[in-house]
């Protein structure tokens, strides 16, 4: 299992929709310098089948394919070593936690950081290389979803009922929908949504590229903070559920809508800054 333990995934917590992912990997591979990218082609084994994973059905024939992969992987019976491991839960008011964030410091932020020491060494196994990229893709994007990295003592937004324009009194998680309706909402789909994080990228690509997980993480956190929670109708209570549902309005989803297009061109460049680095 020394392999696969590479590939620590966070198993509470569903991922963006998978066609974010693919937009943060896509935009990424066309910011790859020459070198990187002639790595990555040559670990997913690009024009030789893909790389497949022993003994399950899992493959990735391109970085794209890196959330397919993972979700794929943390499906698989036994894969016991990715059930501890969470996404960020920093508390979203400033009292200091009673406990760390993370049991034994299992943050998807720590695995992140393992995976990218994995594709520095030089002595790493080529499969472990592979499964490491993959991760890394996964996590750089999922770290970029802004209830990943917060929690009002509310399984980071889980708990949370809202209601959406338009669709009457149907109540769904907080959580729900940053996860699956912002991103589609959004971008469409990987296709569709690549020429807008191109131009952001285009422009800001250089400022956002700065900085290292753990500021990417703080940063993620504060959006957190000011705009999934701090513009709701009614924001709640430090450590306390809103008392009553909350009405998500038209202005709700104006300010959050580029912020996912944001997130997810800041991903894709950050995403193509780690991998130059550890791959040039």
């Amino acid at each position: 299992m020394l392999i696969l333990a590479v590939l620590v995934l966070p198993a509470r917590a569903r991922a963006w929709d998978q066609e974010a992912d693919k937009l943060v990997a896509r935009l990424a591979y066309e910011r790859l310098d020459p070198p990187a990218k002639a790595k990555v082609d040559a670990l997913l084994g690009a024009g030789a089948g893909g790389f497949k994973v022993a003994k399950t059905p899992c493959e990735a024939a391109s970085l794209a394919d890196g959330a397919s992969l993972a979700v794929c992987l943390k499906d698989r019976r036994g894969a016991d070593f990715m059930h501890n491991v969470v996404y960020d839960p920093l508390p979203i008011c400033a009292v200091p936690p009673t406990k760390p964030p993370c049991a034994d410091g299992r943050c998807a932020s720590t695995a992140l950081k393992l995976n990218i020491a994995v594709l520095k060494d030089p002595a790493a196994p080529s499969d472990a290389k592979a499964l490491a990229l993959m991760a890394t893709a996964y996590l750089v994007s999922e770290l970029h979803q802004p209830l990943h990295t917060a929690d009002n003592n509310d399984r980071s937004g889980d708990r949370v009922r809202v209601t959406l324009p338009g669709t009457g009194n149907r109540k769904v998680s907080l959580y729900s929908v940053w996860d699956e309706d912002m991103p589609v909402s959004a971008i469409g789909d990987a296709e569709t949504g690549l020429p807008y994080v191109r131009a952001l990228a285009a422009v800001h690509g250089a400022e956002w590229a700065k900085g290292d997980v753990d500021s990417w993480v703080a940063e993620t956190h504060q959006l957190a903070v000011s705009v999934v929670y701090g513009r709701l109708p009614k924001p709640p209570a430090c450590r306390r559920l809103p008392d009553d549902v909350e009405a998500l309005d038209r202005g709700y989803f104006g300010a959050a809508l580029p912020l996912v297009r944001q997130q997810l061109a800041k991903a894709g460049v950050r995403l193509a800054a780690v991998l130059n680095a550890a791959l040039d």
